[in-house]
């Protein structure tokens, strides 16, 4: 259920010295859903911005710092008991991080250099530039080894090597602009001893930095903690700039608090002098209220799918979180509906939460509870990874229901039993709406509601699968339309509403028959599950297995296409599994999830 919510205004006197102070406190609090006023917006937030910014890079830089090239020990400062010892560190950090990415940048260079010379020799610069002084140019060229025989008459042209298909070639001329038709090779700026000492240089300066970073690393929980307290003043600073002040000397904050802990906020805020205004929050404020959510402890499971969808109900719609657990976790079952996809589904799980030491998660518990569930429809269709034989054995048999059974199964009763389960899931919509409205006439119209979804379940049947309708089903239509018309807009006047209703009743049926025959895409996504399954088995083992190559083909097609299949049919879980919750019923219980999430400020006590 929805917890309700009491507006409050906070007064705090401003300036003051106290102020951080304050703030502090209600954070500690941690019960006031601020609504800030204004962009908060000051010289200090963005100081404390970039400084969280810098402190979160040395973090990263010390987490991912490399000892694999460090050789010997480099004495550090111990910064931990310096005053401002967290700057300091934090400076040094990213000192040497630059130095360090600065040398790389230059031993990537001198590498190159070196990979020249280890290509074309002991070549000498100097010589290279005394022949250049007496008016003979050398260039250097690397040519395709399928070009040579067109430069080979040529007599200035030397060839000096080959390797890789590609010939190493110099022109010697004295015409300075001669050239080959060819990209020049360019010589290295230094000698190849010059390469070799700066490299070697360079090389031992990144390795002592290297070796620097993973020393300063030891102190990493000094930087964390300023992190931590930098974080916390840009809470404080956000919400004290978001409010507005009077006159300079009253700051207010407008916020919501959980009516049941109203009493706390009251009390500390006699405590510390702080002014405030409780009130309920009015129709016009809802947009701005935010959702918090009570419900029993195993409604948690479902938790990771609103939160991954960013599905939160409005302040002044409904909860459907138990609901949509349910038929979430039904779906499920019949999309995949597989008793041995399920079986691996819940090994996988099982094994991610062995190898997470048993951590208690919600998202461990939904992953259980939907293999379950996948499991279980699986066995009462007898359903193990698409193969009818294991289905045929006689106690596995036995535990299956017939009409809905995969194989040898009456498919219309399926489609019924899936229009069946659209009708009961829309009625619940309605219901749960009534209930919202159950001291006004708009329960009345909720009732005609639900004759109406009965009564286009039974319309589905007759024209879709030719099932014949009860006698009464026209009476669903016209009693639900009359008490649709009548009870739907009680503010109104009465003809006026009446019309009013009427006129959205057409298009409304419209879109609830569309919506109860949305649910066959139950039947149609977990047949194609088992005809899909089927399918990889006859491609893997149709014909038999004569030999050891066919076998081990056998395997990986069953391997890969099983896989495939079950990859296809978590996808469809997604999908349509998701959708019938999110657009079906609750279109039917008018929720839009257009809510926020209650997030209070709070500050952690250190």
């Amino acid at each position: 259920m929805i917890t309700k919510m009491k507006k409050t205004l906070l007064f705090m006197a401003h300036p003051t010295n106290d102020m951080q102070d304050d703030l502090t406190a209600l954070g500690r609090l941690g019960l006031m859903h601020i609504s800030p006023f204004q962009p908060a917006k000051d010289e200090s937030i963005e100081r404390v911005q970039s400084r969280i910014e810098q402190l979160e890079k040395a973090i990263s830089i010390l987490d991912n710092c490399d000892d694999t090239d460090a050789t010997s020990s480099v004495k550090v400062d111990d910064y931990t008991h310096q005053e401002r010892g967290e700057i300091a560190l934090l400076e040094r950090v990213l000192e040497t991080n630059r130095t360090n990415k600065e040398l790389q940048k230059q031993i990537a260079e001198l590498s190159k250099d070196k990979q020249w010379y280890d290509s074309w020799g002991n070549i000498s610069l100097d010589d290279i530039k005394i022949i250049n002084s007496n008016g003979i140019f050398l260039k250097l060229y690397e040519i395709p080894e399928k070009d040579l025989k067109d430069i080979r008459t040529q007599e200035n042209v030397q060839i000096v090597g080959q390797s890789n298909r590609v010939a190493q070639v110099v022109l010697l001329s004295e015409d300075k602009e001669a050239a080959l038709n060819y990209h020049p090779i360019e010589l290295p700026g230094n000698s190849q001893k010059e390469v070799e000492q700066a490299l070697n240089d360079k090389t031992a300066k990144l390795s002592s930095g290297k070796q620097l970073l993973l020393q300063l690393s030891a102190q990493r929980e000094l930087l964390e903690n300023a992190l931590d307290e930098r974080k916390r003043r840009l809470k404080v600073r956000t919400v004290q700039y978001g409010g507005i002040a009077f006159h300079e000397k009253v700051r207010c904050w407008e916020g919501y608090v959980p009516e049941s802990k109203v009493s706390d906020v009251t009390e500390a805020a006699d405590k510390n002098g702080w002014g405030y205004v409780v009130s309920d929050p009015q129709p016009d404020d809802y947009d701005s209220v935010p959702t918090l959510l009570h419900n029993p402890k195993w409604t948690d499971k479902i938790k990771p799918v609103m939160n991954f969808m960013g599905l939160v109900p409005g302040y002044d719609e409904i909860d459907v979180s138990k609901i949509f657990l349910v038929f979430f976790t039904f779906f499920t079952g019949i999309l995949v509906g597989d008793a041995g996809y399920g079986l691996i589904f819940f090994a996988l799980t099982l094994l991610a939460h062995w190898k997470s030491g048993f951590v208690k998660k919600i998202e461990f518990g939904l992953f259980y509870t939907l293999s379950v569930s996948i499991m279980l429809w699986g066995v009462l269709t007898g359903t193990y990874f698409g193969a009818e034989t294991l289905a045929n054995i006689p106690f596995l048999k036995q535990l299956q229901v017939s009409q809905l059974a995969s194989f040898g199964g009456d498919n219309l009763r399926i489609q019924q039993f899936m229009f069946l389960i659209g009708a009961v899931h829309l009625s619940i919509g309605h219901i749960q709406k009534g209930l919202k409205y159950i001291n006004t006439v708009l329960v009345i119209a909720q009732v005609g509601w639900v004759a109406i979804v009965w009564g286009l379940y039974f319309m589905v049947n007759k024209m879709v699968l030719a099932i014949p309708a009860p006698e009464f089903m026209p009476w669903l239509f016209i009693g639900g339309a009359i008490l649709v018309a009548l009870f739907s807009s009680p503010g109104q006047p009465l003809l006026k509403g009446i019309l009013s209703s009427l006129g959205n009743l057409p298009l409304n049926v419209i879109n609830g028959f569309s919506d109860v025959i949305s649910y066959i895409r139950l039947y149609a996504v977990g047949l194609s599950t088992v005809l899909m399954a089927s399918s990889f088995n006859d491609m893997a083992i149709g014909d038999g297995i004569t030999t050891i190559a066919s076998g081990a083909l056998a395997v990986v097609v069953l391997i890969l296409g099983h896989a495939l299949n079950m990859a296809l049919a978590a996808m469809a879980v997604l999908v349509h599994g998701v959708r019938l919750n999110m657009l079906e019923y609750s279109g039917h219980a008018n929720v839009e999830f257009s809510g926020s999430e209650y997030n209070p400020f709070k500050i952690n006590k250190i």
